[in-house]
């Protein structure tokens, strides 16, 4: 019996973590510092574009979620994503988001896109 419960366990905890993640797509974040003191490491707002076991693919220029176009940004920013397919994975692993933030300020420009876990990220407010 013990044994039983055991396995049910391990199986209801593999079962949460298989859901669907905490963020949404489209949904404002931020990665967070190392030290839970400090401001988050990016004091950019970046958003979710592809959120676990999404499928994300190059063609034409254009980067697709899902064989959705991502839009949201700006065509030079999105050039510069698709210039560096190794930074974008072709499937976003489980506990994982792929995130990406354009920001201009003055004609400064500053810009981010990545992978990141779930822990490292925090909702902006």
């Amino acid at each position: 019996m013990k044994q039983l419960v055991i396995v049910l366990a391990v199986v209801a905890s593999a079962s949460i973590h298989a859901q669907s993640g905490t963020f949404g797509r489209g949904q404002q974040v931020r990665v967070k510092s190392i030290d839970p003191t400090r401001p988050p490491a990016t004091a950019m707002t970046l958003t979710i574009v592809g959120v676990p076991n999404d499928r994300l693919s190059v063609s034409g220029g254009a980067l697709y979620v899902n064989d959705v176009r991502v839009d949201r940004f700006s065509p030079e920013f999105i050039q510069r994503v698709v210039a560096a397919p190794e930074r974008i994975p072709v499937q976003v692993p489980p506990g994982h988001y792929f995130v990406m933030g354009e920001q201009r300020n003055n004609q400064d420009i500053s810009e981010y896109w990545g992978q990141h876990s779930e822990i490292s990220l925090q909702v902006t407010r």
